[in-house]
């Protein structure tokens, strides 16, 4: 008797375990997928701006129809470059960049949090002038949309920076 009141009740507990799980599920992979956004926008401003302060402004100062006249352009060139890794699993229209050239330490100290700012619907952004620049600070915004909005209800904004020295032309800076 008691056996018949209870017919069906490992049917609903399989039912409501099994969303939880694929709750779980799909939190996990959401958050693997942030991490995953998250490293290779470290991955894309270090790699990118190791490019653009160490390549020679005279043997890569026009490459095919396209000239590089600052290292913000080469930034721009090493960020979009799309034969990378990870250039298929990341929208590339998702990215904003500021480049801010300074001339000594002094300014470095002194730069304040909203340094180079983007206006209203900017990609990119550069501040300063290259030439005689000691120090860049390079600056990439990335705007994640998450995948199930049920874990995250808006878009992230993953914003890294790479405080770097202008090492190629550094010898003739004129300080």
């Amino acid at each position: 008797m008691l056996k018949r009141r209870n017919k069906g009740v490992v049917s609903i507990e399989f039912a409501m375990g099994f969303m939880m799980f694929w709750w779980l599920c799909m939190a996990l992979v959401e958050v693997s997928y942030m991490s995953y956004v998250s490293a290779v926008t470290d991955l894309a401003v270090s790699e990118a701006s190791r490019a653009s302060r160490l390549e020679d402004q005279v043997s890569k100062d026009c490459v095919g129809s396209q000239c590089f006249n600052s290292y913000s352009a080469r930034f721009k060139q090493a960020l979009y470059d799309n034969q990378s890794l990870w250039a298929k699993l990341i929208d590339h229209d998702k990215f904003e960049f500021s480049v801010q050239y300074l001339k000594s330490q002094t300014e470095l100290e002194n730069l304040k949090d909203d340094y180079c700012p983007l206006g209203a619907g900017e990609k990119e952004s550069e501040c300063g002038k290259y030439t005689d620049s000691a120090i860049a600070v390079y600056r990439v915004n990335y705007a994640y949309q998450p995948m199930f909005n049920y874990f995250i209800n808006s878009s992230q904004l993953f914003t890294r920076e790479a405080i770097v020295v202008q090492e190629y032309e550094r010898d003739q800076f004129n300080f």
